[in-house]
């Protein structure tokens, strides 16, 4: 189950990216997951939600997921498709000829958290509560 890896790098990526922005707790990661992506959603909700009690920053973040569909486009008739699955066959021609152009997406979108209290925090910047990563 690579979901729990993947959520291991969510919570270490988070967590150092809500540093370098001077917040001390995230309440909120916001992904962009591909529904080509082969990421389980519910794995990887299940091992996030395990995983981020081990970090102070992430330890009551709350996980939200933009889904983006599958789409293609065939490289015989030059049609666009909607993939719901890896099963690359044009519906109109019929040709095994399709490239995926959405839906294979993973990656962390926003970040929304409390600007850190302490003074030992690192970061010296005036950044606001929602850094890109």
């Amino acid at each position: 189950m690579h979901e729990f890896s993947l959520a291991d790098d969510i919570v270490k990526v988070a967590s150092e990216e809500a540093r370098n922005a001077g917040i001390g707790r995230l309440e909120k990661i916001i992904l962009r997951v591909g529904d080509l992506s082969g990421v389980s959603i519910e794995a990887l909700e299940f091992a996030f939600g395990f995983l981020r009690e081990e970090n102070e920053i992430t330890k009551e973040a709350e996980l939200e997921m933009e889904r983006v569909p599958g789409k293609g486009r065939c490289t015989s008739c030059g049609r666009e498709v909607e993939l719901e699955h890896l099963f690359l066959y044009c519906p109109h021609c019929e040709t095994p000829t399709v490239e995926i152009t959405q839906g294979r997406e993973f990656l962390i979108v926003s970040l929304e958290g409390e600007e850190s209290t302490d003074s030992d925090s690192d970061s010296d910047s005036d950044s606001d509560s929602e850094p890109r990563a």
